[in-house]
């Protein structure tokens, strides 16, 4: 086996395990860090009249949604890191190399 497909498909397994358990777990405010940065740019998107600017009890409702929905999405991207490293060790003992795509 090449190399360096086997350290590339270590780091990508292990980059999308740390980071979906880091969502998951809202490691030290990441999960609302990016929750509050994502609807601050998408609110930019949509033109809201002066009078509106006022305080919204939904926001909190929104952020709360969008931030279970993006510690769902991190428990995905650690169970995809895991199985990744779970088919890159199957594939080590067994002898089958990765397969270039062509």
């Amino acid at each position: 086996m090449e190399t360096w497909r086997f350290v590339a498909a270590v780091m990508t397994s292990l980059t999308m395990g740390l980071i979906g358990v880091a969502l998951a777990t809202n490691f030290r405010g990441v999960t609302e860090w990016h929750v509050r940065r994502s609807m601050a740019t998408a609110g930019v998107l949509r033109r809201v009249p002066p009078w509106r600017r006022l305080p919204d009890a939904r926001y909190d409702k929104h952020m709360a949604r969008f931030v279970l929905l993006e510690r769902v999405i991190g428990v995905v991207f650690a169970a995809a890191g895991v199985m990744f490293l779970i088919v890159l060790g199957y594939g080590i003992l067994s002898g089958e190399p990765i397969r270039p795509s062509r």
